[in-house]
């Protein structure tokens, strides 16, 4: 109890806070939820100060919780959401709501401005060459990468463009508030696709930042996420409840942090993640990309070693927070009536009822659009085949499907790339629940393991960094050993053979329909 790391993961809905010894033992967990708002369709936009004021009431309750003096606190670090654009003044004040990662106003703008014709798979071949060969990858066509929304602030709000001191990510906007210090990870600077990667320069390129209008003084320094950004301000301090000069630790975006606290550290070994976004991803030594399919390498929070293989999904769990909120809404008649204390509880209950296939029933996860392997704003979600036979019970074994069906069809895509792998690690809230992770066995046809408390996998893992940072482990490999394995889903066989079949269908359904989709939600 002597050295104590606080570490938050913060998400599209809430923040998650830990307090942890160096060792990676959780003392004390708390949550808090903030709000995000859809202005106008495909819009995604939040408050900066709901994420500031999340991240200090956590950390003062962690304290009080866990019985933690500050000045025990050795450190402070953050895991967040990505590809969020915080437009903030010389005092460091917002001018504008953050624009969301699942903000996709700018998809037309980037394809007017960026991915100009003559196109091939909509990328316009010589720029998107020239992307790859200085980043390693390029932006989609969803307009939800940085580049799209900068070009989209720039032309539609110019007053809030030319008075933009910086660009920052969100984690990158709490350092700030924390320390007084404009500072990103690599990681996250890799995904703004402005980041020059050939010989591990990691320096802002400025023929990219020109492509998106702003200079590279307008964006963070970077730094390695195992690297310390800052200390407390006196001010953040009585904020937060610590001590002034606290250090900071860099920290990273959520798809680096998971992978290090999904515990599958060897070259190629796969995790999945089923948050409220989803991924399946790898450390590697080489990297590769399938432009097509938005799939590829991005940096890792493991410097000089490993970057990240990633196919990266828009929507997992907010398809039950959808299901809960809108669908099967009577969360207190639901309580009582399972005598149960969460409502996901109960979706486990009702889903372990039904058969494989749902009775035909069929649920396409896609409520935002989708990254990987569609890479299509347009898209939608639905629950096909629907008939008067069906119940709750089948449309929540639908929707615990369709989503696995999806994370499937990304695997499919990341495993084009690298060898295929018998067993994959498991994290996310998602993972809590016994039933989703036979499924994704018997869908996969993967043995799942399941990582102990895989909804704090990016809490824990970012905090182990912190924990090396300040020398308190002696090097990357030790992480992995303070990462436990709570359960293993073996594939039935029966059941994966009939969701072969499901998979053929599950894709034909896109397949099929993606005309119309463009044809409804241009």
């Amino acid at each position: 109890m002597d050295n104590i790391i606080i570490a938050h993961d913060m998400g599209t809905s809430g923040d998650k806070a830990i307090a942890l010894t160096v060792k990676g033992q959780i003392l004390a967990e708390v949550k808090r939820h903030y709000p995000i708002h859809h202005p106008q369709p495909t819009w995604a936009e939040q408050n900066p100060d709901d994420w500031w004021e999340a991240i200090c009431a956590n950390t003062k309750d962690l304290l009080d919780k866990a019985g933690i003096q500050p000045q025990q606190v050795a450190g402070i670090t953050f895991s967040s959401m990505t590809q969020c654009i915080v437009a903030v003044d010389t005092e460091g004040k917002p001018l504008r709501p953050a624009i969301s990662w699942l903000d996709g106003r700018s998809a037309d703008i980037i394809r007017e401005k960026l991915w100009t014709p003559p196109r091939l798979l909509g990328y316009n071949i010589p720029r998107a060459i020239k992307f790859i060969a200085i980043t390693g990858g390029a932006p989609g066509h969803t307009g939800k990468d940085q580049i799209g929304k900068l070009l989209w602030l720039r032309e539609n709000e110019p007053d809030v463009f030319s008075k933009t001191w910086k660009f920052l990510d969100a984690k990158d906007y709490i350092t700030y508030k924390l320390t007084g210090k404009t500072v990103t990870s690599t990681d996250l600077a890799h995904i703004w696709w402005m980041m020059d990667t050939r010989k591990k320069r990691h320096t802002w390129h400025p023929g990219l930042c020109e492509l998106a209008g702003i200079r590279p003084d307008q964006l963070s320094e970077i730094r390695p996420s195992n690297s310390i950004a800052g200390k407390l301000t006196p001010k953040a301090a009585e904020a937060t409840g610590l001590l002034p000069g606290t250090p900071v630790l860099n920290g990273s975006g959520d798809l680096a942090a998971a992978a290090l606290g999904s515990g599958a550290h060897n070259d190629g070994d796969i995790h999945i993640c089923v948050g409220t976004s989803g991924w399946a991803a790898a450390h590697v030594t080489k990297r590769k990309i399938d432009l097509p399919h938005y799939t590829g390498c991005i940096g890792s929070a493991w410097p000089d070693k490993y970057y990240l293989a990633m196919a990266h999904q828009e929507t997992c769990g907010i398809c039950l927070e959808w299901l809960k909120d809108h669908v099967l809404y009577h969360k207190g008649l639901l309580l009582e009536e399972f005598h149960a204390s969460e409502i996901y509880e109960i979706f486990d209950d009702l889903a372990e009822t039904v058969e494989p296939g749902a009775k035909g029933l069929v649920f396409t996860p896609w409520m935002y659009g989708e990254r990987c392997p569609l890479d299509d704003e347009h898209v939608r979600a639905g629950l096909h085949n629907l008939s008067l036979h069906h119940s709750r019970e089948h449309i929540v074994r639908a929707v615990f499907e369709g989503i696995a069906l999806n994370m499937r069809w990304a695997l499919e895509t990341l495993e084009n790339l690298y060898d295929k792998r018998r067993s994959i690690n498991i994290i996310g809230g998602g993972g809590r629940s016994d039933i989703w992770c036979q499924i994704f066995a018997d869908i996969t046809g993967h043995t799942i393991r399941r990582v102990n408390s895989p909804q704090q996998a990016n809490a824990r893992g970012i905090a182990l960094l912190a924990s090396l940072t300040l020398g308190y482990l002696d090097s990357f490999e030790d992480i992995a050993k303070h990462i436990e394995i709570d359960k293993v889903f073996t594939p039935n066989a029966e059941h994966h053979h009939f969701y072969n079949e499901r998979f053929k269908a599950f894709k034909d359904l896109y397949k099929r329909n993606k005309g119309w989709f463009k044809k409804q939600n241009r």
